[in-house]
C-alpha cells in the first residue's frame, strides 16, 4: 500500500527494483500504488509474481466526485482492492458496516479483497482488541456467502 505517495520517477524506480527482484517462493505479491499511478506501474510492472491492487473503491459508477468506483478499477485490468484501512475508517468515518458492505460489493464484482481489521491503541490499552477486531470480522462474515471468503484476504492492521 503506497498510499498517497510517490511521483512519476520514484514509482519508476521501485517498479525497477521489483522486476529484479526474485521470488523463490510460491507466493503472489500484491502492490498498491495511488490510483493515479495504476497505469504506470502496469506499464512497468513485468514480474508475474505481483498484481495491483486499489486502495479503496466504491461499488458504483457515478456522482461521486473523487472516489474510484470498482467498475472502474475493472475496466483497468485491476482485481485487488483494499478495502477497512485504519486511514479510511479513521479519516472518513468508514464504520464496520459500511467496510462489510463493500467488501461484499467487491466479491460479488469478482474482486480479490484485502481486508483491514485492527484496533487502535486506545481499544488496545482498555483491553478491547478481541472485542474490536471479532466486531469489524463479524460486521463482514455478515454480508458474505460462506464460499466468498476464498477472495478475501485478512489484514490484521492494529493502529498503535
Amino acid at each position: 500500500n503506497w498510499k498517497c505517495n510517490g511521483t512519476t520517477a520514484s514509482i519508476e524506480k521501485l517498479v525497477q527494483v521489483l522486476n529484479e527482484h526474485h521470488i523463490s517462493h510460491d507466493v503472489q505479491c500484491v502492490v498498491a500504488p495511488s490510483f493515479v499511478h495504476i497505469p504506470l506501474v502496469q506499464a512497468k510492472l513485468c514480474n508475474p509474481k505481483y498484481v495491483i491492487s486499489a486502495e479503496n473503491a466504491i461499488a458504483k459508477s457515478g456522482a461521486f466526485t473523487g472516489e474510484v468506483s470498482m467498475p472502474i478499477l475493472k475496466d483497468l485490468g485491476v482485481n485487488w482492492v483494499i478495502l477497512g484501512h485504519s486511514e479510511r475508517r479513521t479519516y472518513y468515518g468508514e464504520t464496520d458496516e459500511v467496510v462489510a458492505q463493500k467488501v461484499s460489493d467487491a466479491c460479488l464484482q469478482g474482486f480479490m479483497v484485502i481486508a483491514c481489521i485492527g484496533e487502535t491503541l486506545q481499544q488496545r490499552e482498555a483491553n478491547l482488541t478481541a472485542k474490536v477486531v471479532l466486531g469489524q470480522m463479524a460486521a463482514i462474515a455478515a454480508k458474505l456467502p460462506k464460499k466468498a471468503w476464498g477472495q478475501i484476504v485478512l489484514a490484521y492492521e492494529p493502529v498503535w
